[in-house]
């Protein structure tokens, strides 16, 4: 993305969690790329079309989208000072239930 080549991508894991799709118009402040989901080819298909012809028929709104994907960051460092704080709140908080309740189900 740091190129502005917005990327057609399946929505699954770390995919999901970068490319932030333009599901209507919405989203165009956020929008960088195109996602689907499931596993069929027509999905895949669809997302293709939808990018072909936002580039073709929508100039402006991809150009948009180019620029919210070149400002994102995905620096290695700042990704995992992330993570780090997501496991030390979870290692700190405190169970919703206590342990004895998951044995007697």
């Amino acid at each position: 993305q740091m190129y502005g080549t917005l990327p057609v991508v399946h929505e699954t894991g770390g995919l999901k969690d970068s490319v932030r799709g333009l599901w209507d118009d919405s989203h165009l402040d956020t929008a960088t790329g195109f996602l689907f989901g499931g596993f069929e080819d027509g999905a895949m298909r669809h997302a293709l079309h939808r990018a072909a012809d936002t580039f073709h028929h929508r100039r402006d709104v991809f150009k948009r989208m180019q620029s919210n994907a070149m400002r994102m960051s995905f620096y290695w460092p700042t990704a995992m000072d992330e993570y780090e704080r997501h496991v030390d709140w979870t290692l700190e908080s405190w169970p919703s239930r206590q342990p004895e309740s998951w044995w007697h189900q």
